[in-house]
């Protein structure tokens, strides 16, 4: 299983995937969203690796989060990047830049959640 670290380094690099990205069509864009939805995940998955918890599949990772009292506040964002994910990919939905800004907000909440402003009790 990977470590805290190769999952927050993975995030970053998610992050700086998306952030590369010309978003001048949809594609790029749906591409750039689905990136943030795995950099979130993988932040979130770093938060679990420090309790010694991996999950399996999306479903696991989803349940755990309703169900751990400090991640369920992050629960509506995680959400909201997963189904900009999949609405992208396999729903043909034809975001635009301002779906992209909106995510940056979701992402940044799920990053500051259990990344910055937990220190004491996430990840050290």
């Amino acid at each position: 299983m990977p470590s805290r670290d190769e999952h927050i380094s993975k995030a970053k690099l998610n992050k700086t995937f998306a952030d590369s990205l010309k978003l001048d069509n949809s594609t790029a864009v749906g591409w750039a969203l689905t990136a943030l939805f795995y950099s979130a995940l993988h932040y979130i998955e770093a938060y679990n690796a420090k309790h010694h918890f991996h999950c399996k599949n999306h479903q696991e990772l989803h349940d755990n989060i309703k169900r751990n009292p400090v991640l369920e506040a992050i629960l509506e964002d995680y959400l909201d990047l997963s189904n900009f994910s999949w609405n992208a990919r396999y729903m043909w939905v034809n975001y635009g830049r301002e779906k992209f800004e909106e995510a940056l907000d979701y992402h940044a909440a799920v990053k500051n959640h259990v990344f910055v402003y937990r220190p004491d009790r996430l990840l050290k």
